[in-house]
């Protein structure tokens, strides 16, 4: 075959199977799926204005009624006067000695604490101990994680803090005073 005649075939080949591709495309009346987003997961901006989680902290005599006898309540520890805002246990707002009610919610409340680690609960009890000796407000959470060996662990904490900054700090200062390195965490 010629040289001429091979460019001719090759042409007229090509012509039709772009017609066969093309063609169909165009005289399809079919409707596409609609791929753009219908509609959206972002709920709608509030009607109400911001407020602040925080509330401020009453003072002692605030806390506690006038006629109400305080033979109950145990000494406090030195630690535990400086600052009056240090959680007794979970579930009783800020700076209430135990077994007292206030009108004032713990709901609200955020701050920074810093964790010591996880430990049984005599091991736990025993941190919390030596860390009050040295003048920190620790505590235990009262709610155990389960160990991967299926033991029950118990959370020692320093705290709470207002700031970030100033539980870095006491974490920096826990390193450096009682060889301990821990971490920081949102509070509650």
């Amino acid at each position: 075959m010629e040289q001429k005649s091979k460019e001719r075939l090759t042409g007229a080949v090509v012509l039709i199977l772009l017609a066969v591709i093309v063609i169909p495309l165009l005289l399809d009346d079919t409707r596409r799926p609609d791929t753009g987003i219908s509609a959206t997961n972002i709920p709608e901006k509030p009607e109400e204005r911001f407020t602040t989680r925080l509330i401020p902290i009453l003072e002692q005599d605030e806390v506690l009624p006038a006629g109400e006898a305080t033979e109950d309540v145990p000494a406090p520890v030195e630690a535990e006067v400086a600052d009056a805002a240090e959680p007794a246990t979970a579930g009783e707002p800020a700076g209430a000695a135990p077994g007292t009610e206030t009108e004032v919610e713990n709901k609200g409340l955020t701050g920074w604490v810093v964790q010591v680690g996880s430990f049984s609960r005599g091991n736990a009890d025993k941190l919390n101990d030596k860390l009050r000796e040295a003048g920190y407000r620790s505590y235990v959470v009262d709610e155990p994680v389960k160990a991967g060996d299926g033991s029950l662990l118990y959370r020692v904490r320093i705290g709470p803090e207002v700031l970030r900054s100033e539980a870095l700090k006491l974490k920096a200062e826990l390193k450096k005073r009682m060889k301990l390195d821990g971490f920081v965490l949102n509070y509650p």
